[in-house]
């Protein structure tokens, strides 16, 4: 009997050793053998000792590529190897820096709720939204080079900040006013690019979450509309009841999103402890 299926000399393998390979015939390593070796596979599956026995063996593929199969195989793995390295580098860069994009994202909600509704201590509030949305822009920044969207979310959001310490020192209710405006469309338009880019990252790892970051950005889109929406009627009972309708949907999508940086810190990890 035959040492292999296809007729070699384990003896004279020069890939035996690098590929740890038992031999095909081995009754320990036959199913492995089979799972690696398409020729060793086809042999057991048609019931054949070695492809000499084959009628198809002279017009087989797999048989006259039977002399370089190891070193195709040991690129295969070494491939392989170098994939699952690269994903783990990049699950634990993206999860270092998007863990730090979970916590301030609480910060950064408390200086709203002092913004808005602590009036005494407001410029302690405006100082502690500007440090957090220049450190967030500035990781989005830093994780760019992942996802072209977190560039764009990160110039995006240095500019809001920007804006809203300017808010500050600016007398003029009117002017004031236009700022804020500009800053919230600004803002607008960094959370579109920036929970497209957490689905981009997550596409091939995490599909459900990717697609839910994706329907987070339409709910919010849908939500501002209404808002709007509810502003210039906001005289009629209807009206008012749909801008409080999408304040209250804003808010429901900023705990979402806070959920979804969750998930997607961890899915990374998960990926980088692999």
């Amino acid at each position: 009997m035959s040492e292999t299926y296809c007729g070699k000399s384990c003896q004279e393998c020069g890939y035996r050793a690098e590929t740890g390979c038992r031999g095909c015939r081995e009754e320990a390593s036959r199913e492995e053998a089979s799972r690696e070796c398409k020729l060793a596979l086809c042999c057991r599956q048609k019931g054949h000792e070695t492809c000499e026995s084959c009628v198809f063996n002279t017009q087989c593929g797999m048989y006259q590529g039977r002399n370089t199969a190891p070193q195709y195989r040991l690129a295969q793995k070494k491939a392989e190897l170098e994939y699952q390295q690269q994903l783990r580098e990049r699950g634990s860069f993206l999860a270092k820096w998007i863990w730090v994009l979970f916590w301030l994202f609480i910060p950064a909600n408390i200086a709203s709720v002092i913004v808005q509704w602590m009036p005494s201590i407001q410029v302690v509030g405006y100082l502690l939204d500007f440090a957090c949305g220049v450190v967030y822009g500035v990781v989005l920044l830093r994780i760019a080079s992942r996802a072209e969207g977190y560039r764009w979310a990160g110039i995006l959001i240095l500019i809001t900040a920007l804006l809203d310490g300017g808010t500050i020192f600016i007398g003029n209710e009117a002017l004031a006013l236009t700022v804020s405006l500009c800053s919230a469309i600004l803002s607008f338009f960094s959370c579109y690019n920036e929970f497209n880019a957490h689905a981009d990252v997550l596409a091939g790892l995490d599909n459900e979450l990717s697609d839910q970051w994706r329907k987070l950005w339409k709910w919010m889109l849908i939500a501002t509309i209404a808002m709007i929406v509810g502003v210039i009627f906001t005289v009629i009972v209807i009206g008012a009841l749909v801008f409080l309708a999408a304040i209250i949907a804003l808010l429901v999508i900023g705990i979402l999103k806070l959920v979804y940086l969750f998930r997607t810190a961890q899915a990374f990890q998960d990926v980088a402890a692999r």
